[in-house]
């Protein structure tokens, strides 16, 4: 609805920016641009852009968010990643070589975010994220994030949609000792659907906060399918169903009554397929709450 500006190695950071043929050159002309709800940024597909991480400085509107993409073919590679605190932002089919950061428990959240076909791939050798969040409303979808040293994803806030996604080899830091799950859910009242998270150092999926939403996954390679540990003081109804959980090497669901507060969540753990490699299918420490546990398919 806005203006759609264009980037490309053969531009000029002196170029109007608003045509394929006066495209901008660089992520850092991207930073300094004075964007307005509605406007869009379109990098050149299949080209790399290595001079800054992108620091989107404006926020858009509920209405009509600015977005973040590629024109071309292809996916526009922006190698140092991202960083920003502001709202109502899309970021679309765009590859990042460096962890994503939206929000801050310091310089404040994020809200009202959508991350979508997008590729987070890190380096060999890295101790980093693939993505960090702080806020709410936020919508992680059809993505792939890879080869990270720490967790696939660290969400924190409340009310998230994660699906679609595909996150492989996470946690790959063996030095780090913390941190090394698919999705580190710090967010209350989550939804996690159809993504497929394989070889992941600790769990697929962590969830800390309240009424979670886990169905629907393929879970494989790791320590633990799902696990919980009490990290708010509020209490809800988490609900882990019709997930595929397999080559566990520890338990394949696991609620821990080791966490910051003592365990009060309800659980309906249902229609889960469970294959182990090695340990047990599930381990669920007393709760306060209640558990509803049923029609789980348990294999070796």
């Amino acid at each position: 609805s806005g203006t759609t500006y264009y980037v490309s190695p053969s531009g000029s950071d002196s170029n109007s920016g608003m045509s394929p043929g006066q495209a901008w050159q660089t992520v850092g002309r991207v930073n300094r641009a004075s964007l307005a709800p509605g406007d869009g940024v379109l990098f050149a597909g299949g080209q790399t852009f290595s001079d800054s991480d992108l620091e989107p400085a404006f926020s858009g509107s509920a209405a009509a968010p600015i977005v973040y993409g590629s024109y071309g073919s292809g996916n526009a590679t922006i190698t140092k990643g991202a960083w920003f605190v502001q709202d109502h932002l899309v970021f679309s089919n765009l590859t990042f070589k460096a962890t994503f950061f939206g929000g801050s428990e310091v310089h404040g959240a994020s809200n009202s975010i959508t991350l979508e076909n997008c590729t987070i791939s890190l380096p060999a050798g890295n101790s980093s994220l693939g993505v960090y969040t702080n806020g709410q409303h936020w919508t992680i979808v059809d993505n792939t994030i890879q080869n990270t040293g720490l967790s696939g994803l660290l969400l924190n806030g409340d009310d998230y949609q994660v699906a679609g996604n595909t996150i492989n080899n996470v946690g790959l830091d063996t030095s780090a000792g913390y941190n090394a799950h698919g999705v580190y859910l710090d967010a209350s009242n989550a939804t996690i659907t159809n993504n497929t998270i394989t070889n992941f150092s600790e769990s697929a999926v962590s969830a800390r906060y309240h009424d979670s939403v886990v169905t629907g996954n393929f879970f494989s390679g790791g320590q633990i399918g799902i696990d919980f540990y009490q990290t708010d003081p509020v209490t809800g109804t988490s609900h882990w169903t019709q997930n595929t959980i397999q080559n566990t090497t520890d338990v394949g669901i696991y609620v821990s009554s080791d966490g910051v507060y003592s365990l009060g969540e309800s659980f309906v753990i249902s229609e889960n397929s469970i294959k182990p490699s090695t340990g047990g299918y599930t381990n669920l420490d007393p709760t306060r709450g209640n558990y509803s546990v049923s029609r789980n398919l348990l294999t070796h």
